[in-house]
Parts: C-alpha cells; sequence; structure tokens
C-alpha cells in the first residue's frame, strides 16, 4: 500500500529540509534519525546530517546512543521557532551524492569494497561477538523493518557517514565503556534545555503557588474544624464527668419518688440545686478570671508598646490560637487515624454468644467480640476474627472459618444484618482467593460517599486519552481512573441506577483529551446531549447508527492495516494530529442485528487502531448484550443490577466471590438521593479486582453543557486525513456552539416562575379573603372585588390593575370568566369560580412533575 505524504503543503517556494525536520520533529516530540529519513524521503547519511543541524539549533539534545534524542523545544513553542526560521532560514545541509543506478546484480561485500575502495579491500572483515547486546544500533534497526528503505550501504566519500571501522581500529563494547563513565544531566547539556527546564519550574512554581492561596481558606476551614471537633470532644467528656454528681443524686431521686420518700427527695433535691449553683459559680469565676487576666495581658501590650509595635500587639493572640488549632488538628488526625493490627486474634468463647449491634463497639476487641457473636449464633465455625479496621463509615473485618466455606456466610449476610443493627444489603463479604478459609466483612454504617463532590473541572483540551481518566471513587476513598485507551468498557445498569450520569462523567472526560474524539449513540434516549458541542458526531435513527459504526470500522481497518507502514508501531499513537476515536453506544439491546455486527467486528481490531466502544446496556443477560460482548470488553462496569445479569457481565460464581450489584438500591421516585445507591457500582478490570464499591463522580446536565461549550470554543481534534483517506469516509463536521442549544431549565420551575401561574395562585388567595362559598363548599368571587384586593395586597404587580384588565390575563390563563356569577347575597356580576382555578393549577403542576420524572429516569 502506497504511504500518504503527510508533509506540509507550501506555496511560492521549496521550504527547507531543516525547517521541515524541525517541524516534524518537534510535533511528534521524537528525535529519532530514521523517523527523519522514512518521513523526509532522504538517505541516512542526509538524516544524520540534518539531525546534527536540529542539534545546533538546539532543538534537540546530543546522540545517547541507540536511543532517540531528547527534543528541547515544546509542541506550543512551534510556531514561534517556524516564524524565527523562516525570517533567519537556516543553511541547508549538503546532498550526498546519489548511489549508481541499481543494475539488479548481487554483489558480495568484499566486491563491494574492491569496486568502492581497493586498498580497504585488503582489510579484514572485523569479528563481532553476536552474543553482546549492543552490536548494531537499534534505532538503525528500525530501518530494516521497511519494504522501501532497504538502502543499508553509504557512500564511502560522504565524510559525515560513518566508516566501516579497520580491525585495529576495532574496539567491541565501546558504548558500554562510555556509560560507564559519569553522564552529564539532559538539564545541563545545552542552554536550551537548561532555559526550558527553569522555565517548567517557574511555571510549577506558579501554579503551586495559586493553588495554594486559592485552596488555603479550604484547608484552613477543615484543619479548623477538627480542632473544634476534638477540643470539642474534650469538653463534652469534661461535662460528663461533671454531670456524674448529679446523675447519681438524680438516681437516688428516682428512687426515693418510688419509695414515697418525701424526706429523701427534699434532700436530693436541695443536694441537685447546690451542685448546679456550685458549677455555675465555678464556670463563671473560671471565665471572669479569664477574660480579666486576657484584658490586663493585652491592655499591657498595647499600653506599654511603642507605636509602631502596636499594630502588632495581637500577633501573640494569632499565635496562640493557631497553635491551638494545629494541636487540635493533629490530635483529631491521630485519633481517627486506621490503625490495622496484623494478628491480633479473639479467641472464641462458647459461653457467652449473645450478639449486640455493632454501634456499641468502642474498640477493638468489642467489634471483634461482635462479629464472633453474630457468625456463632448463625452457625458459622469461627477459628478466628483478625485485621479489624475502623473506618469513617464502618468497620472491615477479617474471618477464619474452621470449617465450611465462605459461601456460608455470603448466604446468611442477610440474616446477620439483623443482629449487628446494620442497614438492608449493608453487610458486604469478600471472600479471599488466596486462602480459602478467609473473609473480609465489610460493615457499612454511614454512606461512604457523603461530601464526595461533582466531577472535578479541568482545563479544556488538557488530559490526553493516554493516561487513565477519573470518573469513580472506592468507598475507601481510592480513586478510579478509567484506562480508555484501546480498552472497551461495558456499563450496566438498571432504571435509577444512575447508568446515564455515569455515562455522562465519563464522556466529559474523554472530551476534555485534546488527543480522542468523542462519538454518540443511542437509538432511544438522548445520549449525551448533556454534553453539548463537545460531542463530534451523534446517530440517533437506525439508519444514521449503522452509518456512523460503519465509519467506526472502516476507520479502525485502515488504520491497523497501515500502523506498521506509518509509523505507530504495533499498535496505533494518539495525538492531536492522529487522536483516538471513541464510540459511546447506550441502549445497546435496542441496536438493530446488523448494528450489533458492526460492533463486534470493531472487537476485533478497535484496540491495534485504538477505536474504543463504551456500552451502555439496562440488562446483562445473554439477549440483551451477548457473551461476545461480555468477554471482549477490558473493563466491566455494574450499577444497581438484577441477581440474573451478575454471571454473564463478571463471570461465573463472581456473585459467591462477593460481586454483588443486586444488593444495591436503586433511586426510587420521590427518595432521597443520597440515602440510595444511585451512581454505587462494581467494577472488574481497569486495576479493580476486589469487589469494593464504587461511586461515579455526578455531572449535572448544565454544568455538563458549560463545560461543552467551553471545550468547544478551544477546539476539537479531528481525525487524521490520512486514515479518512484510507477508509474512504469523509471527516465529520464539527458542531458549532450555536448550532446546540443548552439544555432546557426543568419544567417545574419554570412553571412556578410563570406570571400566568402566580396570578391564578393569587387570584386563588383572593377567593379564599373576599369571595363566598356556596352549598357545595366551592369559592366564588366578582373581579371587581378581586382587582381591588389584589391591588391593595401586592400595589408592586398589581397596583393598576382594574376589572377588564384582570378579566383579560385570567382568560389568557385559560380561567373562564363569567357574566352571572353570584356571590352570597350579591347580584349576578362578571366573576370566576375557585375550583376551575384551583384545578388549572393542578394541572399545570401535574404536567411539570411529570417532565421532572422523565428527566430523572
Amino acid at each position: 500500500m502506497t504511504e500518504i505524504d503527510e508533509r506540509p503543503v507550501t506555496t511560492g517556494q521549496t521550504r527547507n529540509k531543516v525547517t521541515e525536520a524541525v517541524e516534524l520533529v518537534v510535533s511528534t516530540q521524537f528525535g529519532s534519525t530514521s523517523m527523519l529519513q522514512r518521513k523526509l524521503r532522504v538517505g541516512f547519511a542526509e538524516a544524520t546530517a540534518l539531525m546534527e543541524a536540529l542539534f545546533q539549533l538546539n532543538v534537540v539534545g546530543p546522540a545517547d546512543g541507540s536511543k532517540a534524542r531528547e527534543v528541547l523545544v515544546k509542541t506550543w513553542d512551534l510556531p514561534d521557532l517556524l516564524q524565527r526560521l523562516e525570517a533567519d532560514p537556516p543553511a541547508p545541509v549538503p546532498v550526498p551524492a546519489p548511489a549508481p543506478a541499481d543494475d539488479g546484480k548481487v554483489v558480495t561485500l568484499a566486491e563491494y569494497r574492491t569496486t568502492a575502495d581497493p586498498e580497504a579491500a585488503a582489510a579484514p572483515i572485523p569479528s563481532v561477538d553476536f552474543s553482546k547486546t549492543d552490536v548494531y544500533d537499534q534505532e538503525d534497526d528500525e530501518l530494516l523493518d521497511d519494504d522501501e528503505d532497504d538502502e543499508v550501504l553509504v557512500d564511502e566519500d560522504d565524510e559525515s557517514d560513518e566508516r566501516v571501522p579497520a580491525a585495529a581500529d576495532y574496539e567491541p563494547n565501546f558504548r558500554d565503556r562510555l556509560r560507564e563513565l559519569p553522564q552529564i544531566p539532559a538539564t545541563f547539556r545545552s542552554k536550551a534545555a537548561f532555559t526550558q527546564a527553569v522555565r517548567d519550574l517557574g511555571n510549577d512554581t506558579k501554579h503551586g503557588v495559586f493553588h495554594a492561596v486559592t485552596h488555603s481558606p479550604k484547608y484552613a476551614g477543615r484543619e479548623v474544624k477538627r480542632a473544634a471537633k476534638f477540643y470539642g470532644r474534650g469538653l463534652g467528656h469534661t461535662a460528663q464527668w461533671i454531670y456524674s454528681r448529679e446523675h447519681k443524686l438524680l438516681v437516688q431521686q428516682a428512687w426515693a419518688a418510688k419509695q414515697k420518700n418525701a424526706a429523701l427527695i427534699m434532700s436530693t433535691t436541695k443536694a441537685m440545686y447546690k451542685e448546679r449553683t456550685r458549677r455555675t459559680l465555678k464556670a463563671s469565676g473560671l471565665a471572669l478570671a479569664a477574660a480579666v487576666v486576657t484584658a490586663i495581658e493585652f491592655g499591657a501590650i498595647w499600653y506599654f508598646s511603642p507605636d509602631w509595635m502596636r499594630p502588632f500587639a495581637w500577633g501573640p493572640a494569632l499565635a496562640v490560637v493557631t497553635t491551638l488549632v494545629g494541636i487540635g488538628a493533629v490530635a483529631e488526625r491521630i485519633r481517627t487515624r486506621v490503625t490495622p493490627v496484623e494478628g491480633e486474634e479473639y479467641t472464641a468463647d462458647v459461653s457467652d454468644d449473645d450478639p449486640f449491634p455493632i454501634a456499641d463497639a468502642r474498640s477493638r476487641a468489642e467489634a471483634v467480640d461482635c462479629i464472633r457473636r453474630t457468625l456463632t449464633a448463625n452457625g458459622i465455625a469461627v477459628g478466628a476474627v483478625v485485621k479489624p479496621h475502623r473506618h469513617k463509615w464502618g468497620w472491615e473485618i477479617t474471618v477464619r472459618q474452621k470449617s465450611g466455606t465462605p459461601a456460608e456466610i455470603v448466604t446468611k449476610a442477610g440474616a446477620m444484618e439483623t443482629p449487628l443493627g446494620l442497614g438492608v444489603d449493608r453487610l458486604l463479604v469478600q471472600p479471599h482467593k488466596e486462602v480459602r478459609s478467609d473473609s473480609t466483612l465489610r460493615l457499612v454504617m454511614k454512606n461512604p460517599f457523603a461530601g464526595m463532590g461533582e466531577l472535578e473541572k479541568v482545563k479544556p483540551g488538557s488530559l490526553t486519552i493516554t493516561d487513565p481518566l477519573l470518573i469513580a471513587r472506592r468507598m475507601d476513598a481510592q480513586p478510579f481512573l478509567l484506562p480508555a485507551l484501546g480498552s472497551h468498557v461495558l456499563v450496566v445498569g438498571g432504571p435509577g441506577s444512575g447508568k446515564s450520569m455515569l455515562l455522562r462523567a465519563i464522556g466529559s472526560r474523554i472530551s476534555d483529551c485534546y488527543d480522542a474524539q468523542l462519538w454518540d449513540v443511542d437509538p432511544v434516549g438522548p445520549g449525551l446531549d448533556a454534553l453539548g458541542p463537545a460531542v463530534a458526531r451523534k446517530a440517533r435513527s437506525e439508519k444514521a447508527i449503522e452509518a456512523l459504526l460503519e465509519d467506526a470500522l472502516k476507520i479502525a481497518r485502515a488504520r491497523a492495516t497501515n500502523v506498521l507502514a506509518w509509523g505507530h508501531g504495533d499498535n496505533w499513537r494518539p495525538s492531536a494530529k492522529e487522536p483516538a476515536l471513541i464510540v459511546m453506544l447506550d441502549e445497546y439491546k435496542s441496536l438493530s442485528a446488523y448494528a450489533k455486527e458492526l460492533v463486534i467486528e470493531i472487537f476485533g481490531v478497535g484496540r491495534k487502531s485504538r477505536v474504543t466502544v463504551i456500552i451502555g446496556s439496562l440488562y446483562g443477560t445473554a439477549d440483551a448484550i451477548g457473551e461476545a460482548v461480555a468477554t471482549a470488553v477490558a473493563v466491566r462496569i455494574m450499577l444497581p443490577s438484577r441477581h440474573k445479569d451478575i454471571e454473564l457481565v463478571f463471570g461465573a460464581g463472581a456473585g459467591g466471590q462477593g460481586w454483588r450489584p443486586d444488593r444495591l438500591h436503586p433511586l426510587v421516585e420521590g427518595e432521597d438521593p443520597n440515602k440510595s445507591d444511585v451512581g454505587c457500582c462494581y467494577i472488574m478490570g481497569g486495576g479493580s479486582r476486589e469487589p469494593l464499591i464504587y461511586r461515579s463522580y455526578p455531572l449535572d446536565p448544565k454544568v455538563a453543557y458549560a463545560r461543552g461549550v467551553a471545550r468547544a470554543e478551544v477546539g476539537l481534534p479531528q481525525l487524521d486525513r490520512r486514515s479518512l483517506a484510507a477508509a474512504g469516509v469523509k471527516a465529520p463536521e464539527l458542531p458549532k456552539v450555536a448550532d446546540v442549544p443548552a439544555p432546557e431549565v426543568e419544567e417545574e420551575a419554570q412553571a412556578l416562575a410563570d406570571p400566568q401561574l402566580d396570578l391564578l395562585m393569587d387570584t386563588l388567595d383572593g377567593i379564599d379573603a373576599v369571595g363566598a362559598t356556596n352549598k357545595q363548599g366551592q369559592g366564588r368571587g366578582h373581579l371587581d372585588t378581586l382587582a381591588a384586593w389584589l391591588s391593595a395586597e401586592w400595589p408592586d404587580v398589581y397596583g393598576d390593575w382594574d376589572q377588564a384588565r384582570l378579566s383579560k390575563e385570567l382568560k389568557a390563563a385559560g380561567v373562564k370568566v363569567s357574566g352571572s356569577v353570584r356571590v352570597g347575597d350579591q347580584g349576578p356580576r362578571t366573576g370566576v369560580k375557585g375550583e376551575e382555578i384551583a384545578e388549572l393549577i393542578k394541572e399545570a403542576q401535574d404536567a411539570a412533575e411529570a417532565v421532572s420524572e422523565g428527566e430523572s429516569s
């Protein structure tokens, strides 16, 4: 296959080879001589001379054996460098004389040397020890892999070319001897490298100072909160100790009342009042003494200090407060620190097996005792309970069984939640694969994701698809980084599980990558519409979806076929000019049979060509996604799902090993999201091997749209021309911000802010205030009376309204205004009926509620 020439096209005059080499090396950040030889269609000698010219221009560093040279100029400095080179063109590199035309005759090395240099023919060919690892240059060896770059012999007349050394001059392993010598760090090898290092250090310092200044209030507030918690607990314990005497008196008083002993009741009551008076006087005296001492101290400092020192008189007080806060914060951290206890065991005590709630455990020993009793009461043969960990959300303890299997604990987990005092499905069991008798129990007492916050905002276009992307957090506060480069992903979640929220978070992170283009497919829903113009291509209808998947498959095949010829190695290396392609596909079950076949085909070639598919499905059974999809993906994520979905997605026996997404509770309409498991999931793959609960970072649709607009304004990456040309695919037209509308305001908020709805509710209040009720209890009011009441009640809104204006506005709101309405004993006049207005208000609120329910589902 013919390789497409990607060199920039110039007009007017031919560009200098050195300038082309500068643009190629800086844009790819890869200083390789063999790459210059391939991309610029030059010989090895000319490519070497070009690389030396780049070294003289401080574009690349010095040669380092077979390794590629270090590129000293960053990508964002390339336009300025090219302008300087155009203003002051570098000297052209002399082109060596072309080799004689090949007549097709095969000659030996001895014949070639005799023809080129008869004297050199007499020199013996040096013996080479091929057991050494550095006999040949690894960089030059890349040339042997290309069919069109088979020119290995060089012109002996060119002084810049390397000659074959004579036997007397040949020293094997000379490169190893050079490597043994002390090497100068790359930062100090050239002025450009040192300047760049100083510039990077300055930028890092600037960003560090900016981060410290902007986040210091948050960090300071956090430490003050910890200190306040520590001192508050200390004061509470002190007050509890002081009140212990009063508690004894109250007990005596209660016993005296039960015994009807009036004398004892009177004596205990006097003693109680006496104790309270003594404590009050003592506390007041201490507070007064502290205030007096503080006033005297700072008064003396202020009086005896010179004028220039008085502004600093409050310095000692600030220092004291800061010291106290620091001590309290450190003490609170030490107190709440999780300290694993290795080897701590609890010997079984069969004489006392009554369980008690885990909330009553105040130490690790009590927690061990609680778990041991609960397991024994449920028929589990406990050998030891070890490694108790106290977390903010609960306890984590390892159980070792004498007999049986961990499946017994998994089966009885629901029954053990009652004596442990846990919520529904809040006892998580993880059997160990290394030791069959061991299992880790996690007792979730509080929400481990409380205060998690929204998906962190990053600079648009600052991420790269080659780095894992942050999308979720584990229950032990460890982040989950999704490897989206070449890894297909499957997300399974039922209604109310938060699947759309998770896919939105993944899509937002991918759109922030400068080397990835995002496509969106959803046959039944809005897909990634919340990201707005950050999505390069969308498909909703069956025909459009099939066309999109066909183009993705063509691009994947074209890249996989030419990945070596185009210089990418074994796998496609994404860049800003040659980005990866990510296809986000929701509701896989609703795709046509042909579209599903296209997805399976992409799985086969997508990893090598960096065309990745992320699938979202409502169910995880074979009829919904198929076994081919479940086994082809590298990362599998299950949100609240059905039990029968676990086996196909996570594998047979996964439920018995602790992978239980069926025990997560989806969001129910009207329920507090913080009390449900919306967004919580189990993740297998991508570095996650343990059945721990994760939660995806939430991202509000309005916030997602704002970030999508910011990303589009920076500029979305476009697929490279040669992939599109080889695939026969037309480049998608990137969306514009003006063409993608923002998400609409919630209908409920819109209705509450509607002036017509406000008028209806105000009119109904007026009927209740000045109207009358008939026998059926239905309120009525005359318009002239209502207009006067509204004008007096809200003059800033209805101050200039009369009967005619009120009638016109009520009719526009859908109210039936009648000319023969009786109110009490008054005659028929123009008026309205309250039941009709109440019905209109109810219909508007029900409609808004239905819209909000549709959006949440």
